[in-house]
């Protein structure tokens, strides 16, 4: 049984008191928060009814049983969330959290996560231990990767949350795997970081030759881009693909206009990546407003100057396609 309060250098983890009721309304009502975790926006009479079960569960009890501790910010005696770890029998475990909404972006998530990981493997035995999130949870998946923690299955439509079937993503790590540390670099966080780059290059306004001249900088000079859109295949180098964007987002053709990516995936397999995913666009071509929506794929390649963007094509709605018609089949040739 761990010594409690856990300390990390910002972070007391410790059993729910009865004084956490104030804290905890705080982000158990926030639906923000509570989007992706089982239990429903709570008001201040529920959030004191699960208080009274949380009370009783800040032990390491028998399998099936949660330990659930307040993730206590010590500057301030604050609780600010909540880290879980589940006996799962046979030496596993199954982790959880969650963070009140201002206090995430600050890395407490994982400083929380990192030491009740430790306790698991160091003062309980542990062999393994998992973790399931929800698809479109890119914050935990991320999360969950710089941990350490390995994507072992994508399980469609296997939980019924809050009124639609999901699709779970299912991670795991060992004894082994946690003292060997997670990987030296963040390829996942990288690549994405290349993709809101991409994005973001098609924005009108201010500053559209820094966007569009930090893109060129994350495209191969060979890159080829293509788009389909119903009609024949248009094939682009850098500069055609380029310099017209640049022209229609600064000459006022296109006003107040933005592409953002809505939800896709990462795949990377040593120095070559994949993001696939849907995004959406809006604003006004000259003068009329206009809003669509398509998916994207992007390939990447690792260079000693870090990823690149080797090729990318895109096809948007139209009459008889839709997002929802996307099609993700696993199967091998």
């Amino acid at each position: 049984m761990p010594d409690f309060p856990l300390r990390t250098a910002r972070l007391d983890l410790r059993p729910h008191r009865p004084e956490d009721l104030d804290d905890l309304l705080a982000f158990h009502s926030d639906p923000d928060v509570v989007r992706y975790v089982p239990w429903p926006v709570r008001d201040r009479a529920a959030t004191e009814e699960t208080l009274r079960t949380k009370l009783g569960q800040g032990s390491w009890r028998g399998p099936g049983q949660w330990m659930v501790l307040a993730v206590e910010l010590r500057e301030t005696a604050t609780v600010i969330g909540e880290v879980l770890l589940k006996h799962a029998g046979d030496q596993q475990g199954e982790l959880g959290f969650a963070l009140a909404r201002e206090h995430q972006g600050r890395g407490y998530a994982a400083e929380a996560a990192r030491e009740l990981l430790r306790v698991g493997f160091d003062e309980l035995g542990l062999h393994r231990v998992t973790a399931v999130c929800i698809e479109e949870n890119h914050d935990s998946a991320r999360l969950l990767q710089r941990l350490g923690f390995r994507r072992e299955a994508r399980t469609v439509d296997s939980a019924f949350h809050k009124g639609a079937w999901v699709t779970q993503l299912v991670y795991g790590i060992t004894e082994v795997e946690w003292r060997a540390g997670p990987p030296a670099t963040d390829d996942v966080a990288d690549v994405l970081a290349v993709v809101r780059t991409f994005f973001a290059a098609f924005t009108s306004g201010g500053d559209v030759d820094a966007r569009i001249d930090a893109l060129r900088a994350v495209l191969l000079p060979q890159a080829v881009v293509v788009r389909t859109c119903g009609l024949p295949p248009a094939v682009y180098d850098v500069t055609s693909f380029l310099e017209p964007r640049r022209a229609l987002l600064s000459d006022g053709t296109l006003v107040d206009f933005s592409e953002h990516a809505v939800q896709g995936r990462v795949d990377v397999f040593g120095d070559v990546a994949h993001w696939f995913g849907s995004y959406e666009k809006d604003g006004f071509l000259r003068g009329e407003p206009g809003a669509g929506a398509g998916m994207k794929s992007v390939q990447l390649v690792r260079t000693p100057d870090g990823w690149r963007v080797s090729a990318a094509a895109w096809d948007d709605e139209r009459d008889g396609l839709r997002l929802g018609d996307h099609v993700a089949d696993e199967r091998y040739v």
